[in-house]
């Protein structure tokens, strides 16, 4: 029995979402078959994945999600609960954190989930939804194989981990999404070309053309293409129990720092401290810090993975009111990551990006007119399952198109600036997180702010299908330790 081949590029919560609603329709697996490409090593996830460190499993991206729609509870959430993967967060723990008013803990009665033993699991129970898992694996191009003979439309795609020679040949589909973003999703695209040189699929090209980094919301809104913005995210652990009482926290007025969470207690509960020799952190900054210190993220300079610790370190210790230098001096280790693009700051007021013609697809948090979260690229996913099933109907035959999906398919991205706030690490429907301040212009070349170019997206040489940033874990050495004592 034929089925319809199913590429998806991209392994964080959009194209992992993808494959659990398409099994949902299929739950049999008679009419797709659907490969996941993704370049985590350990596990998929994207920005809602988890490393260990020091023995705790750390959220270095998302730190937790809220839902509101009830496909989005019922059809992704809740599956999960029941699987063991998902649990809610207690509000009483988690909050915002100011040097004016401390700790509040949010009241909002918000759902927050988190993941049971961090997101990994998430990520590894919703991999199993794909009929195979090809990670670690670039997709470096795609090809048109074969084309319908009565409409031209492209109705076979090969692709490879490159355009060369040596590339490794990954296979044939009959559909292909795209479900990352940034310049190595625009990368891909644009090296599907006909022999003309035209492109095979100008409408997913287009769509994923980008711009990094914050600016100010008038040079935004000139912005025709998706923005994004960058995160650094350091892990850090601290020698002994360090108890602020909290165990995360949107941070108000901590100048570079905008998130703090208690690894420790977020995965052993407050009685941590009783048997705590040693306490893990993950602190993340705002995104003006990120776009002024952005610097090849998969090749992370020790010295500048230094410097970030200390910055959001000492910005922790003032917002809490802390000696200076009480926290540094207690630096047991730390890695640092930076998220060159953690969150859209436009969106394109589309559920997905579909091109029949081309059979290809575009999915992801960007594609929606509210604030970019997890929750968007949850309904982003969905509305793609929705056109893939009415498309391939039983034994992958193709079908006719609805009114709705051809009104899809006919729509153009249309950029703007979301409604609604964001803080640095996206948006929490149903909330009132602190929103990110406006942004200044972004410095030029000499140093001086200028229109916001927004710097460039540093992804280190030969990039990744989703963003990956890596920096080994580093343990503070004597000679380092001495840094510390100018203080």
């Amino acid at each position: 029995m034929k089925k319809a081949r199913v590429a998806i590029v991209g392994g964080g919560v959009s194209g992992l979402a993808l494959c659990k609603f398409l099994r949902d329709v299929d739950p049999e697996r008679e009419r797709f078959h659907v490969e996941l490409f993704d370049t985590g090593e350990r596990a998929c996830g994207g920005r809602a994945s988890s490393r260990s460190h020091e023995g705790e499993e750390c959220d270095h991206g998302a730190q937790y999600v809220t839902l509101v729609d009830p496909v989005a509870i019922e059809s992704f959430a809740r599956p999960l609960v029941e699987a063991g993967a998902l649990t809610t967060w207690s509000d009483a723990r988690v909050g915002t954190l100011s040097r004016e008013d401390g700790f509040k803990a949010f009241a909002d009665g918000a759902t927050r989930y988190i993941g049971v033993d961090g997101f990994r699991g998430v990520a590894s129970a919703l991999e199993t939804c794909a009929d195979a898992v090809r990670r670690p694996q670039w997709v470096g191009s795609m090809r048109v194989r074969r084309r319908d003979a009565k409409s031209g439309d492209v109705a076979e795609w090969s692709l490879a981990s490159g355009d060369g020679a040596r590339a490794k040949e990954l296979g044939n589909f009959d559909f292909v999404v795209i479900a990352h973003n940034g310049k190595c999703a625009h990368r891909l695209v644009s090296t599907a070309k006909e022999s003309d040189g035209r492109s095979s699929c100008a409408k997913l090209r287009d769509s994923l053309r980008c711009t990094f980094g914050v600016r100010p919301t008038g040079e935004l809104e000139r912005e025709n293409k998706l923005v994004l913005s960058s995160v650094w995210s350091v892990i850090v652990t601290f020698e002994g129990a360090i108890d602020l009482g909290l165990q995360g926290a949107h941070v108000i007025d901590g100048g570079p720092l905008s998130w703090v969470s208690n690894m420790s207690a977020k995965r052993r509960g407050d009685g941590f401290a009783n048997d705590c020799s040693a306490t893990t952190y993950v602190l993340q900054s705002n995104a003006e810090y990120a776009r002024d210190n952005k610097v090849p993220q998969e090749a992370i300079p020790a010295d500048k993975a230094l410097e970030v610790m200390e910055t959001l370190v000492t910005a922790l210790e003032e917002t809490v009111s802390l000696p200076r230098g009480s926290l540094r001096l207690k630096v047991k280790s730390f890695r640092a990551q930076l998220w060159g693009a953690a969150n859209p700051l436009t969106v394109c007021n589309q559920p997905c990006v579909l091109d029949l013609q081309s059979s290809t697809a575009a999915i992801g948090d960007w594609c929606t007119s509210g604030p970019p979260c997890v929750e968007s690229a949850i309904l982003s996913a969905h509305a793609l399952a929705r056109v893939l099933d009415e498309r391939f109907g039983v034994a992958g035959e193709r079908r006719t198109s609805s009114g709705t999906t051809k009104a899809v398919n006919a729509a153009r991205p249309r950029w703007t600036v979301p409604n609604g706030s964001a803080s640095a690490q996206g948006g929490f429907p149903g909330t009132n997180v602190p929103p990110m301040r406006e942004a200044s212009a972004a410095p030029t070349r000499d140093g001086a702010r200028g229109g916001g170019g927004g710097g460039r997206g540093a992804r280190g040489r030969g990039g990744r299908n989703a963003s990956k940033g890596r920096q080994a874990p580093r343990t503070i050495s004597a000679s380092a330790r001495s840094v510390y004592t100018s203080l």
